[in-house]
Parts: structure tokens; sequence; C-alpha cells
């Protein structure tokens, strides 16, 4: 199952920029509410539509669609889950800085009473009583639930498990609203969100970058703006004094690329980013012509046969 989640988060998030319109909200909900009020970090990534959206279709060929289509069969063919026709949504959220602390959530059309057949074949199977739920464990360290017959929940941390099931029965009411719900107010025509809530929480205690440790949170969206894809982040500085530096410290890095790229339009397009500081936040922002993005993702983006 291992192999199954960092197949699915890796793909999908690698390919998250495809994403051409906003989540409907009726197809997001159930997945954001199983998000808990104290998840670290979160992102949501809208399947169909991303398969769908033209920039997507224009990155991968109907041959390299083939190619990774045989390979989701590897891993999904003995669960009947087709990803490219039967997922609706992913979301990946994570309780602390260690993997284990992830849960992934996927909604779509599954063969519930097949993939409870299979678990339940497992030697190692065992099943743990929560609420009205039935949790999973098999291999020692794999865990698996179905919030619903169209949501399931994978993790390896049982406890980040019921967490995400409490969140589903509404049973932190009265704690701060989910990282992702946050974002999604702040831009509402988000085509993609993704949030931290402690950016220092995330860090390891030998690798913890000065700048870093003083950054309280950050949350962020891809939108589509006309004929241009944007890209809005904010950060939240310890102080106005850390949110200056750090603006001086991307600007500082945006300049570097700037004279390490030599395309003109990728030139264009790191000098379209823009960076503001408003108090403790840093804003940043950035918009560009899909069809010349699409032009530098052409030669830098690699295919999809490292799957």
């Amino acid at each position: 199952m291992k192999k199954i989640i960092l197949f699915l988060t890796v793909f999908f998030l690698a390919m998250a920029v495809g994403l051409i319109a906003a989540p409907p909200v009726e197809e997001t909900s159930a997945q954001l509410s199983a998000v808990p009020p104290d998840a670290q970090w979160a992102l949501y990534v809208d399947v169909q539509k991303l398969i769908s959206s033209a920039m997507f279709k224009a990155l991968v060929d109907e041959k390299e669609t083939a190619k990774f289509q045989g390979k989701a069969d590897e891993f999904l063919g003995k669960l009947r889950i087709d990803p490219m026709k039967d997922l609706k949504g992913v979301t990946v959220f994570g309780l602390g800085k260690e993997d284990e602390d992830a849960v992934v959530a996927l909604s779509g059309k599954f063969d519930r009473a097949h993939l409870v057949g299979l678990i339940k074949a497992e030697t190692t199977h065992k099943e743990i009583a929560y609420g009205k739920y039935t949790i999973y464990r098999w291999d020692d360290d794999e865990l698996g639930a179905f919030a619903a017959d169209d949501l399931i929940l994978l993790g390896e941390n049982e406890q980040a498990l019921k967490s995400a099931l409490d969140a589903l029965e509404g049973r932190k009411r009265d704690a701060a609203p989910p990282v992702l719900a946050r974002v999604l107010k702040d831009f509402p025509n988000a085509i993609m969100v993704f949030g931290v809530n402690s950016i220092s929480g995330l860090l390891r205690e030998h690798d913890k970058p000065v700048i870093l440790t003083k950054m309280k949170s950050a949350g962020g969206a891809l939108a589509e703006s006309g004929e241009n894809l944007s890209l809005q982040v904010s950060i939240t500085a310890e102080s106005a004094q850390v949110a200056k530096d750090v603006e001086q410290a991307i600007r500082g890095l945006i300049a570097i690329a700037n004279l390490q790229i030599k395309e003109a339009d990728a030139q264009a397009f790191a000098q379209a980013i823009k960076i503001a500081v408003d108090g403790e936040y840093v804003r940043i922002n950035a918009a560009y012509p899909l069809n010349k993005l699409l032009g530098l993702l052409h030669g830098k983006v690699k295919d999809l046969s490292f799957f």
C-alpha cells in the first residue's frame, strides 16, 4: 500500500499545475471535512479536472498517457481502480513532520466489497472498531478506512486516521478551521489550494535555516485569470522585520535565477513574480500567459516514464 499511496501522491501533486477550473465545493466538502483542524499541512487536487485540463493534455500526449496507464495497472489493477477514471479528488495532509503522520483521502468510485475482501485475505490483517467505522490494519503499519463508499482514508498512523474520522464527525468544532478551508476562503477562485499551519514544526532539528524558523505559516492557490495562470502565496512571519527579511531573501533567489536562466521567456516569468510586504505578511503573486508557460514546460518537464 505504501507504493500505492506514493504513486498517487507523487503523480497528482507533480501534475497539479494542470488544473484549469476551480473545484466545486460540493465535490470537495467531504474530503476537506476530513482534514483535522490541527493538521500542519494540507493540499487538495481535483483529479478529473486535472486530467481534462488543457495543460495536462499539452504535456502528456496519448502515447505517454498509455504508458502511465500501463504503470497504473501494475499497482492498481488488482484493486479494480482506474485512477484516470475512478478518482475524483486527492487530499493529502499531515499532523506532523514524519512521513507516517500523513493521511491520504481519496474520493471516487470504488468496489468496497472487493477492496475489503483483499484486506481480509492478508494473514496479518486486523480490524479496529472506531465508532461507526472500521479501521483495517495490514502489513503491520498499513492502515485504511472507508469513511463512506466513495471516500477512502489511508495512512500509517492510527491516531492520525482517527483524527480524520473525528473531523468528519464534527468532534472538533471548537478548534481552528482546517488549513485548506482557510485558504479557500482567502482564494475563492482557486484551482488548487495548499497550506502549512506551522512551518517551523515541519523542520528537523539538524536542518533548520534561521529564516524558516521565523516563518509561522503559509498558504497559497493556483488560479486562472483570463489567459494567465496565476500563483498566489501568503507567508506569515513572526514580525514585520522578519517579513522584510523574507522578502529580501526571496528577491535574492529570483536575482540569482535571472543570472542563470538564458531563455527569454523564463526570464520574463521570473520577472513576473511580484512580492509585497504588509506588516508581518509577505505576499507573492505571479501571473504568466498559459501558452508561454506551456512552451517553457515542454522543454523542462520530464515525461511520466519514471513511474
